[in-house]
């Protein structure tokens, strides 16, 4: 699980900051909360401090969503490993109770689907439409399902880690 951490915070780095791949910045704390979360401030050589807050899933194989703050810029991701998306760029939905909540535009780079725009009021948007409980998370032909449980605490842990980063 540590290989999947370190993929979503490298790649969630590199969207969310556009820094070089050998910065991925040192790890200032790590905090876990209920449902599985982990929560990370590092910092960065040329002083940006970036917060995140990620949880792995099981379904269809191990994946990650992780969500990545820095200043004015968050980025939403899914990390997989095993089945990737086709690169470019599309859109990313979330389901919960058989609806779609929110839709976001996403570059597919790698293992990781990221949203497309860290400055767009699409990530928060999205964050703010999401609520604890079984979800799936689409891109084209991929799905994954993961419950989002404890997901409040972990964003109250995400804006105390924000806070720390000031």
């Amino acid at each position: 699980m540590r290989d999947i951490r370190t993929t979503m915070l490298a790649a969630a780095a590199l969207a969310a900051l556009a820094l070089p791949a050998q910065a991925q910045g040192a790890l200032q704390g790590a905090w876990r909360t209920d449902g599985g979360w982990l929560t990370e401030l590092r910092s960065h050589p040329d002083g940006a401090k970036v917060c995140s807050t990620g949880k792995a899933g099981q379904t269809p194989h191990t994946f990650g969503l992780t969500i990545v703050r820095s200043g004015p810029e968050t980025v939403v991701m899914v990390v997989d490993q095993t089945q990737p998306p086709a690169p470019g760029v599309g859109e990313m939905s979330f389901s919960q109770n058989g609806r779609v909540v929110d839709t976001i535009p996403v570059q597919v780079t790698g293992p990781a689907v990221g949203s497309r725009d860290a400055r767009g009021p699409e990530a928060g948007r999205l964050i703010s439409r999401l609520s604890p409980g079984p979800t799936t998370i689409a891109v084209g032909d991929r799905r994954w399902e993961l419950d989002l449980a404890g997901l409040p605490a972990a964003l109250a842990e995400l804006d105390r880690c924000l806070d720390k980063a000031r």
